[in-house]
């Protein structure tokens, strides 16, 4: 055998040998990662990561999930569906195998759609669009998780919402033993819980939802975990106000929504409202101003208006209704996207006792908001410049911690069993209808905003905090930034103008280089 073909073998084998070794670190390196799951969540707000281990590692049972999903789904839909197997996915591996779901179509025959609709979860209908024709589709889009024979139904998956939320909460009223209690107060014109179904729909799971008309001879019960004081029309009776602030002595916990301002639409005026809570709120450092804020960041509002003998209907921004985003990194607001106000008013915060108390703006208005004084118009129609909102950027919502003096000590009048509290918490808001759905005609579906701060708020308060981050867990919405009109009218101008600035300057040095080389070539005796 010749020396080149000896040294052809001992090439031969050598690249056969190589070949092996990486096939068998493929192979190993495959076999690995079956073993280890792992992904990078590349979202700003970490929207893939799983946030919610403990409620997965607390299932002492297996947890079945039917997740019953159409086929062929538009791409918003789909999307949404495979976010739903891969949260599940998640789960389960964090459950160490307690979690198992199977997913059904029921759209394969009329046994699985009968099957999906007697669990509860009802079709919707969609638009498809399909060859440049819109079509509508009935679609499920739900799922039915089972527990040690209990049972939750989530009727709808909605797109683009709170996913990992949705099924955590949904683990966790499966598993919860004992619920906390949430008393709502009556008897003063607040909502009734019919009136709020979006809140209670959120915390019905989690927490006993209990009326509360009876506490100004009862007092607030022992066994309330949260009260929640939303709107009260009628000014409260000192000894309902005594009631309350005892409670607060007991190192009970509040969300004080309230209003300031009494809009009457029909006058287009603004009056001042009394609830009977201001000496409260005063002694404990965090009283509601009355005024109202208006804002440049606002919804727009229906008018009807008279033009040339015709009654036509423009949508115009209305700055008595707030559009804020300027929330706190604080847990309660950290994450939350936007929420609108109805006629809100400021929070004082100059006159919190530091020494004994803390306090933590969760939501301000924009930069270019100011606040009126009441009384004052609010016609939707008048004409705003831009020294209407040359104010600064308001607190509308606070979170007091620590301890509190009573408002009725020294009160020979009343029986005063506290006067200083235990540590405690509140939360005051400048609104009592932002979380308000109304009823019958007025009836209207509030932003997500409004109910996670309020829902958040009555968690923290509760010291339930393990689902809050989850819960603001969404797509984030970018609002345009809303800028002066003067510097509205410099960047319409640089859009029009600078392009042309720069070509025509563009050919001047052109030209100036090309004239310059010229002249030298004439110099030189170069023919041009």
């Amino acid at each position: 055998m010749s020396t080149a073909f000896a040294g052809f073998l001992a090439n031969r084998r050598e690249a056969i040998l190589q070949v092996l070794l990486i096939v068998g670190s493929l192979a190993a390196l495959t076999v690995t990662a079956n073993q280890f799951l792992w992904r990078a969540d590349l979202t700003e707000n970490n929207r893939y990561t799983l946030a919610s281990h403990e409620i997965a590692r607390d299932l002492d049972d297996p947890v079945t999930v039917t997740a019953y999903f159409s086929g062929n789904l538009p791409s918003r839909f789909g999307q949404t569906k495979q976010e739903f197997r891969a949260l599940l996915q998640e789960f389960r591996a964090a459950a160490d195998g307690n979690v198992e779901f199977t997913f059904v179509n029921p759209d394969e025959n009329d046994d699985t759609a009968r099957e999906a609709r007697q669990a509860g979860v009802r079709p919707i209908t969609i638009d498809v669009r399909k060859r440049n024709k819109m079509t509508q589709k009935r679609a499920f889009l739900g799922a039915v998780f089972q527990y040690q024979g209990d049972r939750k139904v989530i009727p709808l998956v909605e797109p683009e919402s709170a996913l990992e939320y949705t099924i955590a909460n949904t683990l966790r009223s499966l598993t919860q033993e004992t619920k906390a209690v949430l008393g709502v107060l009556q008897g003063h014109g607040e909502p009734k819980l019919n009136a709020i179904p979006q809140l209670r729909d959120v915390l019905k799971d989690r927490y006993e939802i209990k009326e509360l008309s009876s506490v100004k001879s009862a007092g607030v019960p022992s066994d309330v975990d949260v009260l929640l004081i939303a709107r009260p029309e009628k000014t409260l009776s000192s000894q309902t106000a005594l009631a309350v602030d005892q409670y607060v002595m007991r190192g009970g916990r509040v969300v004080f929504a309230l209003n300031r301002a009494q809009a009457q639409p029909r006058t287009n005026r603004a009056q001042t409202q009394t609830t009977g809570l201001e000496p409260l709120l005063d002694t404990y450092g965090l009283p509601i101003q009355p005024n109202l804020v208006r804002d440049r960041s606002a919804t727009a509002v229906r008018i009807r208006q008279q033009r040339g003998g015709f009654s036509t209907v423009n949508r115009v921004r209305y700055p008595y209704i707030p559009k804020i985003s300027s929330f706190s990194s604080h847990p309660i607001s950290s994450g939350l996207d936007q929420a609108v106000f109805r006629f809100v008013s400021s929070l004082d915060t100059t006159d919190v006792d530091t020494s004994s108390a803390d306090l933590t703006v969760l939501a301000r208005s924009s930069s270019q908001s100011a606040t009126a004084s009441l009384p004052t118009g609010i016609s939707p129609q008048q004409e705003w410049t831009i020294s209407d909102f040359s104010g600064s950027s308001y607190p509308i919502a606070g979170l007091l911690e620590g301890t509190f003096s009573s408002p009725f000590a020294g009160n020979d009048s009343l029986s005063v069993e506290r006067t200083e509290s235990a540590e405690t918490k509140m939360v005051v808001v400048g609104d009592g209808d932002f979380l308000v759905n109304g009823s019958g005609d007025r009836k209207q579906r509030l932003p997500s905003g409004n109910i996670n701060l309020v829902a958040n708020s009555i968690d923290y308060l509760a010291d339930d905090t393990g689902l809050m981050a989850l819960r603001t867990q969404r797509v984030t919405s970018r609002p345009l930034m809303q800028l002066k009109p003067t510097t509205k009218t410099i960047l319409k101008y640089l859009n029009v103008l600078l392009p042309i600035f720069i070509v025509v300057g563009y050919g001047l040095v052109r030209y100036r280089r090309n004239r310059t080389r010229r002249q030298r070539w004439k110099d030189e005796g170069v023919p041009a």
